[in-house]
């Protein structure tokens, strides 16, 4: 069986709702709600699940007419600062998990890439940094996120099935060999089975 190929960086949307900068009051919603999930503590919680990583579409809302804006593409690494850590919600330059690629809608939406690969996996925290002056001066926004890695669906699905087959056979092999299977024997050649099994299983699901 070939290795299942993960598929192409998966679209997301994120809200950044901001209600008051003074003091800053803001919320961060996937949209649609449940699209990403979000931890206790309001984090992001990113899983590939068959894609390779994401493109992340943070969409600025001000209800309120506050006038602010992501920074123009001239200024596009001022818009977002990420660095791997727990409370690691960085005040200088690092782009660790977010790579800053584009400025749209009227500086409403700024696009990034979260390869979510090793090393930049787990805790991590990011500041978006808005603006009223074209860049002269910053808003920063300080949510926390989670990078939880890999295409997990596709590496189960690659050898599960064919390790649960492996044993089915293997156990149904040993039976038929066997002259006398007796419910003392049953348990000997059922455990025999399974382990011979499961090691022909991961075999084949790794081809």
């Amino acid at each position: 069986m070939s290795k299942p190929v993960p598929g192409p960086p998966r679209d997301v949307h994120i809200n950044v709702i901001l209600d008051n900068d003074k003091p800053v009051n803001f919320r961060i919603v996937p949209e649609p709600p449940g699209s990403v999930p979000m931890g206790p503590g309001g984090e992001l919680i990113f899983k590939n699940e068959a894609h390779s990583g994401f493109f992340v579409y943070f969409d600025l809302k001000d209800p309120n007419k506050l006038g602010y804006k992501f920074p123009p593409n001239s200024k596009i690494n001022d818009a977002v600062w990420s660095k791997l850590g727990v409370g690691a919600c960085p005040d200088t330059e690092a782009w660790e998990i977010f790579d800053p690629k584009s400025v749209t809608n009227q500086g409403m939406t700024l696009r990034v890439r979260n390869t979510n690969v090793v090393p930049v996996v787990g805790k991590f925290g990011y500041t978006l940094r808005v603006t009223k002056d074209g860049g002269a001066n910053y808003l920063p926004l300080d949510p926390g996120g989670d990078n939880q890695n890999g295409p997990i669906a596709l590496f189960v699905s690659s050898w599960i099935a064919p390790t649960v087959a492996g044993a089915i056979v293997a156990l149904g092999t040993l039976m038929l060999v066997s002259d006398s299977f007796v419910p003392v024997t049953a348990l000997t050649f059922a455990i025999g089975g399974a382990v011979v099994g499961f090691a022909v299983g991961l075999l084949l699901g790794r081809r």
